[in-house]
């Protein structure tokens, strides 16, 4: 099989296919890798930066990807995960960014912070223009517990009038998305400034 019909097979399109992935068979890296520029030229896969590849369909209208799609494949999460599961979760977004999604902050951080199963310690990167931080997580990431660790994590970026200030959006959050198992099962991963400040604030009332 051809090297472009097996990533339209495989991955669809618009999609982000990173070559370090790519396993076809027992074609050697630089087979792939010099079939993957002959497609760049002749027009028939794009490439949106080193390393990072992507089909169009230009029926569909799908003819780009942007910096965060990749982001989101590669350190986050993979739409087509395992058989059986609709989304292979291994990382989730923290920091000032998270902050902004919970409506406690309005910046939009220059720097992205990303806790991710796919690094062993804290570094820095760039995916194009975007300075990523990469952390390791306490646990690993899944499905299951992605958004109980993102949201005790968020308290590492928070002063104790953070929380006293912004109680009833935590209390919003807590509520819709998570429960009181989750918060047992991980809290005591985290230090006990955070679990102490979740019970003082009342915070812990919210789990169901």
């Amino acid at each position: 099989m051809k090297t472009v019909d097996y990533l339209r097979e495989v991955y669809g399109y618009g999609v982000p296919i990173f070559l370090k992935d790519i396993r076809i068979g027992k074609k050697s890296k630089t087979a792939i890798r010099q079939d993957l520029s002959r497609a760049t030229k002749e027009g028939t896969i794009s490439k949106k930066t080193n390393g990072v590849y992507y089909l169009q369909n230009k029926e569909e209208n799908i003819t780009n990807i942007s910096f965060d799609d990749i982001i989101t494949k590669k350190y986050i999460k993979d739409d087509f995960g395992f058989i059986g599961l609709d989304i292979n979760i291994y990382g989730y977004i923290t920091g000032e960014a998270f902050l902004t999604k919970l409506g406690i902050s309005q910046q939009i951080p220059a720097t992205l912070e990303i806790v991710t199963n796919k690094t062993s310690c804290k570094r820095v990167t760039n995916v194009g223009w975007r300075k990523i931080i990469l952390r390791k997580p306490k646990v690993e990431v899944d499905h299951t517990n992605y958004q109980i660790l993102q949201f005790l994590d968020a308290f590492y970026y928070l002063s104790d009038d953070d929380v006293e200030e912004n109680k009833e959006l935590l209390r919003q959050y807590i509520s819709k998305h998570l429960s009181k198992y989750e918060y047992v099962s991980y809290i005591k991963y985290y230090s006990l400034r955070i679990n102490k400040l979740i019970v003082e604030k009342g915070l812990i009332y919210a789990f169901n």
